[in-house]
């Protein structure tokens, strides 16, 4: 919240940073929490157009892994939508509902706690969004488990990273938690559960500078620390915390700046054959 907050939009994804501020000098963690806060709706933005969102994008929606809701109360906001926002974790909830209420959409998003596998239901929703969530999740049962809730014709968009060599895997996801796949892994296992990839867009580039950005941030909050009066156990604690996250986000841009992580917008179609 300290970083992407204070709301009601709230979001734990890459950006897209506005060309116009790339290279700019900035001042202070303010303006570039600013940018940040502003590069995640960029990719919102250019991932809505990409999708043809106002085409696509309606009825019933499922989110999943909707962090505070930030997605879902931009599409319910953007397209008048129902939105169901899925998270894992029961200390969102009342998040997502607060924000919900301050974004005056509370009467269509519609929090939900449970797993991404575990969806109550049988075609129920119209399309289903996974920003950068899918990652965490086993992608051939949850395209198993999204065959059984997406209607004939409906749409799964995805925005997410995907490696390129198992180096990459193991390093990622050991800091994130996650379990990143491939892009040919996602095409095999939602084949098998009756989707078929009809567009995809590579924002690797477009979002590299999202990273070198987010480690100035990081290592401004660590000068700004040094100034703070605070018990040295929660000095050592709050500084070993960003100097972890400065390394990784410096080697994570490497990454990006080297193809060893890519990072695509996809547009899966349901082919529902029953």
């Amino acid at each position: 919240m300290e970083k992407y907050g204070p709301g009601p939009r709230v979001h734990f994804h890459t950006g897209i940073i506005d060309p116009k501020i790339i290279n700019k000098p900035t001042s202070s963690v303010e303006d570039i929490k600013e940018q940040l806060v502003r590069s995640q709706e960029i990719l919102l933005q250019v991932a809505n157009r990409f999708w043809d969102a106002k085409q696509n994008l309606t009825g019933d929606i499922l989110d999943v892994g909707c962090g505070l809701g930030g997605t879902s109360i931009y599409i319910a906001q953007e397209y008048g939508v129902n939105v169901c926002a899925l998270t894992n974790v029961p200390g969102h909830i009342p998040l997502i509902e607060k924000f919900s209420k301050q974004a005056e959409v509370a009467d269509r998003v519609t929090p939900i706690l449970g797993d991404a596998c575990s969806i109550p239901g049988e075609k129920v929703y119209d399309a289903a969004l996974a920003i950068e969530s899918s990652c965490y999740l086993d992608r051939s049962a949850w395209f198993q488990h999204l065959d059984k809730r997406i209607r004939k014709g409906g749409y799964v968009f995805i925005v997410d990273c995907f490696t390129r060599n198992a180096e990459t895997r193991e390093s990622f996801d050991a800091y994130w938690l996650t379990r990143i796949g491939t892009l040919a892994e996602y095409v095999t296992f939602s084949e098998q559960a009756n989707f078929r990839i009809v567009r995809l867009k590579d924002i690797t580039s477009e979002t590299a500078q999202f990273w070198r950005l987010s480690t100035e941030y990081s290592e401004l909050m660590l000068e700004t620390l040094e100034k703070k009066p605070l018990e040295r156990d929660s000095y050592l604690q709050e500084s070993d915390r960003l100097q972890r996250s400065i390394r990784w986000q410096t080697r994570l841009a490497n990454m990006w700046d080297n193809g060893m992580i890519q990072c695509a917008l996809l547009s899966l179609r349901h082919l529902d054959t029953n």
